[in-house]
């Protein structure tokens, strides 16, 4: 069975028991808008749901901490400590064969390091029902985190969604976390007899400022060294041979043409062909990266903004990759 990780540390849940009364006198702060919003998608049991964009996620298989600013995580493992206040979203999924007590006993555990613990609650958070659970824990007369935790069972799982935030910027970011569990999904029941490392056939929205795009939704963000580039975004198949790489750098008044004659060295033994990317002339070429992979490489240009369309499949399945891939190129408006 996995082990929980709380939103606070075991020092400071030992804190938690000693608190002392009084309200936390913190100045009031005006509702933050949603803005703009991107998908975190866990790498392995495959859940997924959407935080503001310059939030700082902290992740990994099973458990995601996604933070409003920098330095918030040391905020939320010492509250007392000289760090920015700030707000926190998270997922935690526990195995268990007994979900329903493996909640309770997270309730009790709660209870037992002296927050306090409002009663549960029905709600429905991605077509299913689930049970929300308000608390707030004071750490002085001058600082409190309140927060919510909501729980959902999936046969052997359970899905631990919190919310947080230290005083004020709880209530505060109430749009935002509204915003990020609406948009939670569960993982899509796999198809029988499918592949489960082929590119899925449901497509998730993207939006940069130089273009949006759709990417099958079993992909996730993986991160690229930037260089000088104006933008690096990668995406990493279950396969982790099958990536897409979008690269942005300045065009320097170079038609796609020529930024793709200025690259095609590179090369050697690779095809070339021609097509459309966003309403906008493309060349590209094809090769093989490895024994095992080819590669692709567009070249398109907007705005003098030269954008390098790097796409790896397993050639085995290469039908299925190219299929999918092609629906990535149709679905890219330029900007």
């Amino acid at each position: 069975m996995q082990t929980r990780l709380n939103l606070v540390s075991p020092l400071v849940a030992f804190a938690a028991t000693i608190m002392i009364t009084g309200c936390a006198q913190e100045k009031s702060i005006q509702p933050i808008p949603v803005g703009e919003m991107v998908e975190y998608r866990d790498p392995g049991f495959g859940f997924h749901l959407k935080h503001p964009k310059d939030w700082i996620r902290s992740a990994e298989i099973g458990r995601a901490r996604i933070y409003s600013s920098q330095d918030v995580d040391k905020k939320f493992l010492d509250p007392t400590g000289a760090y920015p206040n700030g707000a926190l979203i998270a997922v935690d999924i526990t195995r268990t064969p007994n979900p329903m007590e493996e909640q309770q006993k997270q309730i009790d555990e709660m209870k037992a390091i002296g927050m306090v613990v409002a009663p549960a609650e029905s709600v429905t958070v991605a077509g299913e029902s689930a049970t929300r659970v308000p608390y707030t824990a004071r750490y002085s007369a001058t600082v409190e985190i309140r927060g919510e935790h909501i729980f959902l069972t999936q046969d052997s799982l359970l899905y631990d969604i919190g919310f947080a935030g230290f005083g004020d910027l709880y209530p505060a970011h109430r749009m935002v976390f509204e915003a990020a569990i609406n948009s939670f999904q569960l993982p899509k029941p796999v198809e029988k007899g499918r592949d489960e490392t082929l590119p899925s056939e449901t497509f998730s929205d993207y939006d940069t400022k130089f273009f949006s795009f759709q990417y099958p939704d079993n992909f996730n963000f993986a991160t690229q060294p930037k260089g000088k580039s104006d933008l690096v975004l990668g995406l990493r198949g279950v396969r982790l041979d099958c990536n897409i790489i979008f690269d942005v750098f300045g065009a320097q008044g170079l038609t796609a043409a020529k930024v793709f004659d200025q690259n095609k060295g590179k090369y050697r033994g690779a095809s070339t062909g021609k097509t459309s990317v966003g309403g906008e002339e493309s060349l590209y070429l094809t090769y093989s990266a490895t024994k095992d992979v080819e590669r692709r490489i567009y070249f398109v240009v907007k705005n003098d903004k030269a954008i390098r369309i790097i796409m790896d499949w397993y050639k085995p399945h290469r039908d299925e990759y190219l299929s999918a891939y092609d629906n990535v190129i149709k679905s890219i408006k330029l900007k």
